[in-house]
C-alpha cells in the first residue's frame, strides 16, 4: 500500500513536462521520479542531422539550480532558461517535501 501511495505523490503517470525553444533547437525533459528529477536536455544542429542528448537526475534543489547555471542555453535561448528553472525547480520543491514528509511519517 506504502508504494502505490509513493508513486501517486510523485506523479510520474502525468507525464514528463517538455520546454522547447522556438526554432527546436534546445529542448527538456522533465520527469518527476521516486528518486528525485530526471532531466533530459537535447540540442540539434541547426544544419544537420547530429544531436547531442544528455540525462541527469536531480535528488535537490541546489544540484539542480546549479547545473542550471552552467548551461549555455541560459544566454543563447533565456526564456527556455527561465521556463526549465521555474518548472524543474518547482517539481523538485515537491519531491523534496514529499521525501521529508515520508521521512517524518516513517520515523513515528
Amino acid at each position: 500500500m506504502k508504494s502505490s501511495r509513493n508513486r501517486a505523490k510523485f506523479s510520474e503517470a502525468e507525464g514528463p513536462i517538455v520546454v522547447r525553444s522556438d526554432d527546436g533547437t534546445v529542448s527538456y525533459r522533465l520527469q518527476p521520479t521516486r528518486h528525485g528529477l530526471c532531466v533530459e536536455r537535447e540540442r540539434k544542429q541547426v544544419c544537420g542531422r547530429a544531436r547531442l542528448v544528455h540525462t541527469a537526475i536531480f535528488r535537490d534543489s541546489a544540484c539542480f539550480l546549479r547545473w542550471c547555471e552552467a548551461d549555455s542555453v541560459r544566454f543563447d535561448y533565456p526564456i527556455v532558461f527561465s521556463d526549465i528553472r521555474r518548472k524543474g525547480g518547482a517539481l523538485l520543491e515537491n519531491h523534496e517535501r514529499t521525501a521529508h514528509a515520508d521521512r517524518d511519517h516513517a520515523g513515528r
